[in-house]
């Protein structure tokens, strides 16, 4: 894929290329939750660490999970709500999809901002592998 097609497709507001990484803001539009009336634009991050221009060009997963990251994302919030307790209501936005040639989040993982907790500062990940089956293992990163 050629980067202005990637671009056009994820309607990439910002694009960063660091020599640890790939890093850019796509706006979505979505459903606004709290009034659950109209449209409004998301801005999701989108963090490629370890990887080049080139490499993050190449992967061919881009436009399947552009199609399928409503779903994707229904399905990662049912897995995080079961771990968290029945008594804590947290409304989940997804806020990042994360890719690290690590493999630490396995192909990619969907990203969500807590907030603050004793911890610090909370996001929760549900990894998926290269063939989007999701990881049933929920992921505590604190900052």
């Amino acid at each position: 894929m050629i980067k202005s097609e990637l671009m056009t497709l994820w309607n990439v507001e910002s694009w960063t290329v660091e020599p640890y990484g790939v890093y850019f803001v796509s706006r979505r539009l979505g459903t606004n939750r709290l009034e659950n009336v109209g449209q409004a634009f998301q801005n999701l991050n989108i963090s490629c660490t370890d990887y080049t221009e080139a490499e993050v060009l190449s992967l061919p997963m881009w436009e399947q999970l552009y199609v399928q990251l409503d779903k994707l994302d229904q399905l990662a919030q049912e897995i995080i709500q079961k771990e968290i307790p029945q008594e804590e209501s947290v409304v989940l936005t997804l806020t990042d999809i994360m890719l690290d040639k690590s493999g630490c989040y396995d192909a990619f993982a969907l990203g969500y901002d807590i907030g603050e907790s004793p911890a610090g500062h909370l996001y929760v990940l549900v990894s998926f592998d290269e063939n989007f089956t999701a990881q049933q293992d929920v992921i505590y990163e604190t900052l």
